[in-house]
Parts: structure tokens; sequence; C-alpha cells
């Protein structure tokens, strides 16, 4: 059994989640418990992010889904890790991002978004999420949302015959 340590700083977070460059979205991991299925995860928004508006002078709230699906990849893969797994990061597909709601429309650079991600049902590879995202220190979650999704053992064998070409 593999032990990961509660805080994982980001140049770690490449052995848990399959992004890469711009596309990561997390900063680090704060805790993540592997028997109650849960994590929080940080961002700190700058204006270097993929998503950055420079409109709104930060990113747009919406983003969050992404930065908390990042949040289940590695769950996933400290949950597989945690229970003796081996190998790269857990490989899954969003399959629903459902009853999202934001009290802003962005938050700004230099501020630091704390995700706190729960699973709340599992069947068999399907897990729905419970998703809340905070403005490092504000009382209350600036956006929530419940994601589901799919772990897919081999993303080849998934798409292959539905005429979508993944890792090639």
């Amino acid at each position: 059994m593999n032990m990961i340590p509660q805080q994982v700083p980001a140049e770690q977070l490449g052995s848990l989640i399959p992004h890469r460059g711009k596309m990561v979205l997390l900063s680090r991991i704060s805790s993540h418990d592997t028997e109650r299925n849960r994590i929080v995860a940080e961002y700190d928004v700058t204006e270097n992010c993929i998503l950055y508006d420079e409109e709104l002078k930060g990113v747009p709230a919406w983003a969050g889904f992404e930065m908390m699906a990042q949040s289940i990849s590695a769950l996933s893969t400290i949950r597989q890790l945690s229970s003796g797994g081996e190998g790269s990061p857990a490989p899954g597909v969003i399959l629903s991002v459902s009853g999202f709601e934001s009290s802003v429309a962005s938050v700004a650079a230099g501020k630091t978004v704390e995700l706190r991600v729960c699973e709340a049902y599992r069947d068999g590879s399907v897990c729905r999420y419970d998703c809340e995202m905070y403005e490092k220190g504000a009382p209350g979650p600036v956006a929530t949302t419940a994601i589901t999704v799919m772990g897919i053992e081999d993303m080849n064998s998934f798409f292959e015959g539905r005429g979508v070409g993944y890792g090639n």
C-alpha cells in the first residue's frame, strides 16, 4: 500500500492527474481522505491561466467545474495508489455536470480558490461527486455543482469503433 502525503505540492501533481502545462488547474492538494472519499485542493489564479479572461481580470466561475474535475482525478489516483495499485493517473470521462450554481462571475487574478470534493454515490465505475469552490477566506462557497464521472480501464478500447481517436 502506497502512502500519499496529505499535502501534495504542485511539482508532484503530475503523478496524480493526466493534465500537463497550462491545462493543470490545481496548485496543490491540501488534504485527502480515501476512506470518506474526499479531497481538498487549491488553485492560485493568475493571468497565466489558460482560462484567464482579460475583460473579467480573472477566471470565469464556470471554469471551477474543470478545477473540481481535476480534483476528482487526483482523488481517484490517490485512492488507486493507496489500495496498492500502480501506474499513471486513473483515466475517466465526465458524464455530466449538473446543478452548477455560482454567486460570482469570476475569480480575480491573485486569489486562491479552494475546491472541496466528496464522493456522494458510486455504482461500479460510475461516481457522482458533490463539489464546492470557495475563494480562500470567504465564509461560504462561491460555486457548487455535482459531477458524474465514469472510470475507464483502457481509453483506446473505450473509443474504438466510436469514430474517435484517443492518444494517437
